[in-house]
């Protein structure tokens, strides 16, 4: 007799960083772990609210016009340089070690460059939530935990100033070390992505840009394999 399978176990879902689709636009490339451009696939669709996870790389001394679409909210992490990104005639300095988040009520554009100039090329992770639940609507820029002053080796809520239906958790691990994240009742999904070093979230190993979906998660056990790893973890 066959058992039946769970269908949270189905849903569960690892994306592996060599599998995201790479698109190039000009000299920008963006390498897209959900369907994103001309980059589609019937497994690659959005996860609910979760929309778009891209990571933009855009070559020295050049720029990006990066659309918002109406009633999402994006979120942008350099990883490599600092941007300046300009938005309704305003510009924002927005350094590694931040989060740029920004709420569109209309379709618009961010337009993107490096701070300063640089011989290296920019790269910076983008994920984007449709949503109709947010304020303020002016750009807000976040500190993430990898400053003395934050504790290391746990996973930090940054978007607690914002009403949002949406929470991302960003954490800077040092070390083999494990951690439990309690997921609030009011989020049912949950989305893990490795930026750094080697992490295992409830028993799958993700590497860089590996990450992993879960349905229906109360709390994640999360623990760092290597030297270093940042994780993020976005609940919706």
């Amino acid at each position: 007799m066959s058992v039946p399978k769970n269908p949270v176990m189905q849903d569960i879902r690892i994306y592996i960083a060599e599998q995201r689709g790479e698109t190039s636009m000009g000299t920008t490339i963006v390498r897209s772990t959900l369907n994103y451009g001309s980059f589609v696939s019937p497994h690659r669709a959005a996860i609910g609210q979760l929309q778009q996870v891209n990571t933009w790389e855009v070559t020295p001394n050049g720029d990006l016009d990066l659309p918002l679409i109406k009633s999402t909210s994006s979120l942008l992490i350099p990883l490599v340089g600092d941007l300046s990104i300009t938005v309704d005639g305003e510009a924002y300095s927005v350094p590694v070690g931040t989060a740029f988040i920004k709420h569109s009520e209309k379709n618009k554009i961010l337009n993107i460059k490096a701070l300063n100039e640089s011989n290296t090329a920019i790269t910076f992770q983008e994920f984007t939530f449709s949503t109709s639940t947010y304020s303020p609507t002016l750009p807000h820029i976040v500190d993430l935990p990898l400053a003395a002053s934050f504790e290391k080796n746990k996973m930090h809520p940054v978007c607690t100033e914002l009403a949002a239906d949406f929470q991302l958790y960003f954490g800077a691990f040092i070390g083999k070390h494990d951690f439990e994240l309690q997921i609030e009742s009011i989020h049912k999904r949950a989305f893990a992505f490795v930026l750094d070093g080697n992490i295992e979230v409830e028993e799958r190993i993700l590497y860089p840009f590996d990450s992993l979906y879960l349905p229906d998660s109360k709390s994640l056990d999360i623990e760092c394999l290597s030297a270093t790893g940042l994780l993020v973890v976005l609940c919706f």
